[in-house]
C-alpha cells in the first residue's frame, strides 16, 4: 500500500471504524500486523491509535490490546438529545413532551438522565457524552439556596467539553443576566393574570409559597404576584408570603401551609410558584381536611 505517515494511518483506521468494517467492542489488529500492512514502524501505528483513543474512537487496554469503543456512533445514526434533570429529578412532563415531539421531527432520539452533584462525576458524565453523536444537552437546573453557584459551575463544565446546551424551566441568572441559551415561559405575566382572576372571584387574602430567593423563575413569579396585588389596592402582608423550607423536594411547602392555615385569618387563596410545591401543598391540605373530618365525626359520636 506504499508508505503511510501517522496522519494517513490514523485516517484509514478511523475510516474502518466509522464505516462499520470494525464493530464497536471489536479488537483491532496488533501493532505488528498493522505496521506490516501499512509498511510503517510500530511506533507510527502506536501514535495513530493513541490519537484515535484521544478522540474517543478507540479504547486501549494495557497488556490486552486496542478495541473500538462500544459507545462509538456511526455516521447516519440518529443524533441524540440528552435531557439532564437535577439530582434524581427530570424536567416536568410538559417540557419533556415538547422536547420529544420536536426531536422526533428532527430524527433525534431523546434520553433522560440525572445530573450528579460532585464535580468529578459531572466531568466524567460530560466526557462520556462528548463521545456520542449528540445534537445537544437539555439541562434542568438544581433548585437550591446557592442556585447560581451550583448551576453556573455545571455550565462551565459543559462549555469546557464543547457541548451545546440549553437550560429549561428556570434560567441560570445573576443580577438579571441570563447565562447561555434558555427556554422557559413568562411567569411574571402569568402570575399577574392569576391574581387578577382571583380578585374577580372575590378573594382578598391571597397567599403565596415560593422557592428560595435568587432562583430567577421564582423571583419573577413572586414579583408578578406582588405587583398585581399592589395594583388591585391590596396590602402586602409578609405573613401571607412565605419561602419554602430547606428540605427534600417532596417535603417542600408542607410546613408552610400549616403555618398559613394556623393564622387567625387564614388565606382564601394560595399561589405556589412551582408545580411540585403545589402538589405537596394540595396533598397536605387533603390530609388536614381528612383529619378535621375525622375529628368532627369523633365529637359527633360522643
Amino acid at each position: 500500500m506504499g508508505n503511510y505517515p501517522r496522519q494517513e494511518v490514523m485516517r484509514e483506521l478511523e475510516r474502518r471504524i466509522v464505516s462499520g468494517q470494525w464493530n464497536p467492542g471489536q479488537r483491532l489488529p496488533t501493532e505488528e500486523i498493522l505496521s506490516g500492512e501499512f509498511r510503517v514502524s510500530r511506533g507510527t501505528v502506536r501514535n495513530a491509535i493513541a490519537s484515535l483513543a484521544e478522540n474517543g474512537l478507540v479504547e486501549r487496554r494495557h497488556g490486552v490490546g486496542s478495541f473500538v469503543c462500544r459507545d462509538v456512533t456511526l455516521p447516519g445514526a440518529p443524533r441524540r438529545v440528552v435531557v439532564l434533570g437535577a439530582g434524581s429529578s427530570n424536567p416536568t412532563g410538559g417540557i419533556l413532551y415538547g422536547i420529544q415531539q420536536r426531536a422526533a421531527t428532527l430524527r433525534c432520539e431523546v434520553e433522560l438522565g440525572a445530573m450528579p452533584r460532585s464535580t468529578d462525576e459531572v466531568s466524567a458524565m460530560l466526557s462520556s457524552l462528548r463521545r456520542m453523536n449528540l445534537a445537544g444537552v437539555v439541562f434542568a437546573p438544581f433548585i437550591e439556596r446557592n442556585y447560581h453557584e451550583i448551576n453556573s459551575h455545571i455550565l462551565d463544565l459543559l462549555e469546557e467539553q464543547s457541548l451545546r446546551y440549553v437550560v429549561v424551566d428556570t434560567p441560570v441568572a445573576s443580577h438579571g443576566v441570563i447565562r447561555g441559551d434558555f427556554v422557559g415561559n413568562d411567569g411574571y405575566s402569568a402570575m399577574r393574570k392569576l391574581v387578577k382572576t382571583l380578585f374577580e372571584f372575590g378573594h382578598r387574602r391571597i397567599a403565596s409559597i415560593r422557592v428560595f430567593a435568587g432562583v430567577y423563575s421564582s423571583d419573577q413569579r413572586y414579583r408578578g404576584v406582588v405587583d398585581q396585588l399592589e395594583l388591585e389596592g391590596a396590602t402586602i402582608l409578609p405573613e401571607l408570603h412565605r419561602e419554602i423550607e430547606d428540605v427534600p423536594l417532596l417535603q417542600q411547602g408542607r410546613k408552610r401551609i400549616h403555618e398559613l392555615m394556623a393564622l387567625p385569618e387564614p388565606p382564601t387563596a394560595l399561589i405556589c410558584t412551582h408545580d411540585m410545591i403545589a402538589l405537596n401543598v394540595y396533598d397536605e391540605l387533603r390530609r388536614m381536611r381528612l383529619r378535621s373530618e375525622e375529628h368532627t365525626s369523633e365529637l359527633q359520636s360522643r
